[in-house]
């Protein structure tokens, strides 16, 4: 099974999300969470803390856990994939851009659109957002 982490990073009064327009396969030129593989005995959280010092050179230390899903096998894939979703909240800072892509702080609306065509995927970083603001207590969604 493939491992990976896609971490949300919000501003600390939850009214803007980091995003990466990446600029490689899969989802060139869509924005999406921070995140990478799992590498071998490296747990989710390390693997979370790496993965967002390597893209943004932000340092986070304890980032929280929203829920970890099961892709299973598809046409796409020929293995199950896992993916952790994590989040944290820091200072708004710029980050460069780099191999992965270019980094743009978004306001929350234009990651909540579950109908907005930039963002990578089937509407779950939407889904995911919004679960966060609930359990955070910033919107009362349920």
């Amino acid at each position: 099974m493939k491992r990976y982490v896609l971490l949300l990073l919000f501003t600390k009064d939850f009214k803007k999300v980091l995003l990466i327009k990446r600029n490689k396969k899969p989802y060139a030129n869509l924005y999406n969470g921070i995140g990478g593989k799992i590498e071998n005995n490296e747990t989710v959280i390390e693997a979370t803390i790496r993965e967002c010092k390597e893209e943004t050179n932000i340092q986070i230390s304890k980032p929280k856990l929203l829920v970890t899903c099961i892709y299973p096998k598809s046409i796409n894939s020929d293995e199950d994939k896992e993916m952790a979703v994590l989040y944290d909240c820091v200072d708004e800072v710029d980050i460069e851009e780099n191999y992965e892509g270019s980094f743009e702080w978004k306001n929350i609306d234009f990651a909540l659109d579950f109908n907005n065509k930039q963002i990578a995927g089937l509407s779950n970083l939407a889904q995911f957002i919004k679960e966060i603001l609930d359990i955070e207590g910033i919107v009362k969604f349920y």
